[in-house]
């Protein structure tokens, strides 16, 4: 058993990976059906949870740890990690997986709790040992990042222990590790992965320093966007203005840099990785814009007010930025095979990510205007299910060269 683990390659870690994804989506499924018929022996709460620990640990940061790794020992798709590297991403799929059961058995709990802390901890030792194999900038910063998205858990679970329920230290802890995790963690890492395949091909961008730069610094200050209801002092204030100005013309001078050296490695991508590339470009121009007009506090009061455009805002990060990059380095790294039932499989995924995306962005505005949208939880479970159905197609589309793939 500990022989054919240790030999896992990377494409079989990346296609567990999609298949954890299938279980999240399986779960947010359960969910919305739950909302239509009545399902007394499922506990709505501990089903959210276990969705949303599960998305962070056994989809987003287990495909995360197993790309870069890969990237900074050079590992091709046919081959395993070393055994350090190995090592950690069975231990962080066996605590995901414990608090998946937990969560969803029991919510917070000391099972869950200690599976969420192992995770934690492996996240340390992951930091540790990646900082030591890479001078790579983008890896670097996304691993502090990594690590400082945790001070946000480990507040609020002192906050919970020590029985204080000031519910605005509680939601500044939660919105502390969901900053830092998607637009520190996650966004990082994702952008050191395109610098990677871009290096390895011999392409390089101008401006990247300026870039790289200008999102670090500005990663900080933007968290207070999700405490303007807190009534930030002025100079704060202004520091966030400052910081999402400059996080704006970085985003705005790496898609010139992209789009201008565009012939140097358009024969690299296929058409799949080519239009999901653009739909994340377009993703994160929607996001930015979003985090640009937040810094108005009357707005920014009003949107984290609905829970609808709290989740839409969510979902546009992790399903339609990260999960479609993530899918589309796949393709880019010969990773995920293209055939056509790939391709078929990856269209219907995206089409129930931009369904979902719709029915909250309504949902959201119903809220606005105090108007009720008919048939819209029935609408979000379609679409859930349609998120289900790629995702069991893009499995079923990898299966004919599984075989050789350990």
């Amino acid at each position: 058993m500990k022989e054919l683990i240790i030999k896992i390659t990377i494409r079989r870690w990346l296609i567990l990976g999609i298949f954890n994804l299938l279980l999240v989506a399986a779960l947010g499924l359960l969910m919305r059906i739950k909302f239509l018929i009545p399902l007394p022996a499922i506990n709505q709460k501990y089903v959210l949870h276990a969705h949303s620990h599960f998305a962070f640990s056994g989809w987003v940061s287990h495909t995360l740890m197993v790309l870069i790794a890969a990237a900074i020992c050079n590992t091709g798709s046919r081959q395993a990690l070393p055994r350090k590297y190995q090592t950690l991403v069975v231990a962080n799929l066996f605590a995901s997986y414990a608090m998946l059961v937990s969560f969803f058995l029991q919510g917070y709990g000391l099972y869950s709790i200690c599976a969420a802390t192992a995770t934690v901890i492996i996240s340390y030792l992951f930091t540790a040992i990646c900082w030591r194999d890479t001078t790579h900038r983008w890896f670097r910063a996304a691993l502090i990042f990594l690590v400082l998205s945790s001070v946000g858990t480990f507040h609020l679970a002192y906050l919970m222990s020590s029985h204080n329920t000031d519910m605005r230290l509680q939601l500044a802890s939660i919105y502390f590790f969901l900053h830092f995790q998607y637009n520190g963690w996650f966004m990082f890492a994702c952008f050191g992965l395109a610098y990677h395949w871009l290096r390895s091909r011999g392409i390089s961008l101008r401006h990247m320093p300026f870039v790289f730069w200008a999102f670090t610094l500005s990663c900080i200050p933007t968290y207070f966007l999700s405490t303007l209801w807190w009534n930030i002092p002025g100079w704060l204030y202004c520091l966030v203005a400052v910081a999402l100005m400059l996080q704006t013309v970085a985003w705005i001078v790496w898609l010139h840099s992209v789009l201008t050296a565009h012939r140097q490695y358009a024969h690299h991508l296929s058409a799949v990785s080519k239009w999901l590339l653009i739909g994340v470009m377009l993703a994160v121009s929607i996001k930015i814009l979003l985090q640009d007009l937040s810094i108005f506090p009357s707005l920014s009061q009003l949107t984290y007010g609905f829970r609808a455009i709290v989740i839409g805002y969510l979902h546009l990060v992790l399903l339609v930025i990260i999960t479609l990059f993530l899918v589309a380095y796949g393709y880019m790294q010969k990773i995920l095979s293209s055939n056509r039932t790939a391709v078929i499989a990856t269209g219907i995924l995206v089409i129930g990510i931009i369904l979902n995306e719709l029915l909250l962005l309504l949902q959201g505005i119903a809220g606005f205007i105090n108007a009720s949208v008919g048939y819209t939880p029935m609408a979000l479970a379609v679409a859930a299910g349609i998120i289900a159905i790629g995702l069991i197609f893009l499995l079923w589309s990898q299966k004919a060269r599984n075989e050789n793939c350990i």
